[in-house]
């Protein structure tokens, strides 16, 4: 048989577009898991196509440092949103030792009231 023009050039650059394409898909399923983060984040629909990709990549799916650093961070602003404290800094203009300090005048004025009752 006779081998075409290109055939020694694509026996050359074979290897290099075997790697090129694990790159991408490698990038394709890291981008994939993040979309996957803030989907369940935000409870959004699943999507077929990320979950193949992730799938693909296998366990070889390894977030970039920034990214995880960015989803690491999102997660502990969610937990300090959801505890007590976080969501009364997020009313705005509250002072909690001003609050505190009423809380506690308040306990005070109940318990001089107790006092002066006569029934107790």
């Amino acid at each position: 048989t006779k081998s075409g023009p290109f055939e020694p050039a694509f026996i050359l650059f074979f290897p290099y577009r075997q790697e090129r394409e694990a790159c991408f898909a490698q990038k394709k399923a890291e981008r994939a898991t993040v979309r996957t983060h803030f989907r369940e984040k935000y409870k959004l629909p699943k999507n077929e196509l990320d979950e193949t990709q992730i799938q693909q990549a296998g366990d070889d799916v390894n977030l970039p440092t920034e990214l995880a650093k960015m989803i690491a961070e999102d997660n502990q602003e969610e937990t300090h949103k959801q505890s007590v404290l976080g969501q009364l800094s997020n009313i705005q203009n509250v002072d909690i030792d001003q609050l505190k300090d009423k809380a506690q005048a308040t306990l005070e004025d109940l318990k001089k009231q107790t006092e002066n009752c006569s029934l107790m």
